[in-house]
């Protein structure tokens, strides 16, 4: 059976790197560790991603999916599905956020090199759809946080709405076999703090102050 490919962000050329943050921020050295194989987090994951698979749902298994693959536009739908073309500008400055977080979650992946559930067990969990790569912590859980936050400061009526389909997004991994709970927890708790260290960017707010005026949203 061939393997499944190793998934990698796929981003223009000149957002291979770093925008806003550095990636020597201290706060990744002190980002929990995933939970070791056979411990009791561990364990609780696999029963957990079990009843899941058993009980999933066809419209579950349909959002699955539809966000199979992350994009900005997974978030930035909640506002508007035309906000790229509409907000040209800001979508510019998430498109460089959602860069920097790919790269965090891919440091702390390679960092921490747990295996995806149906790669851990493969004769109990059946996935959705093939994923490669490491799974903890989740870059659909941290990278749709990261779009949640920032755009809940932008359109703040609509920010807890923006925050429930980040979770949706979040839940579906597990739903789909392809990430633990804890992966993705840990993925929504990354991508607040990555939001945390864009907030204390003084180039990511006087970017998105600009392109918010830009484009006509009111920053208060």
């Amino acid at each position: 059976m061939p393997r499944p490919r190793r998934w990698r962000p796929r981003l223009p050329a000149r957002h291979r790197h770093f925008t806003y943050l550095t990636g020597d921020e201290d706060v990744w050295s002190t980002f929990p560790k995933a939970p070791a194989l056979g411990s009791p987090v561990d364990e609780d994951d696999l029963l957990i991603t079990l009843s899941a698979q058993a009980n999933r749902t066809d419209e579950q298994k349909k959002e699955a999916l539809i966000d199979q693959h992350w994009s900005i536009k997974l978030i930035s739908g909640v506002i508007d599905p035309s906000f790229e073309t509409k907000y040209p500008a800001t979508y510019d400055v998430l498109k460089k956020a959602a860069a920097d977080a790919g790269l965090i979650d891919k440091k702390l992946k390679d960092e921490n090199k747990r295996l995806r559930p149906f790669v851990q067990h493969p004769t109990l969990v059946t996935p959705l759809f093939p994923v490669g790569d490491y799974t903890y912590p989740s870059g659909h859980a941290s990278g749709s946080e990261v779009q949640a936050r920032i755009l809940g400061v932008l359109f703040p009526g609509r920010a807890d709405e923006l925050l429930k389909r980040a979770r949706q997004v979040a839940d579906g991994r597990v739903v789909a076999g392809v990430h633990y709970a804890s992966d993705t927890e840990a993925g929504e708790n990354l991508g607040d703090l990555i939001f945390e260290q864009l907030e204390a960017s003084a180039q990511f707010k006087q970017d998105l102050a600009a392109a918010a005026q830009k484009d006509g949203i009111p920053l208060k």
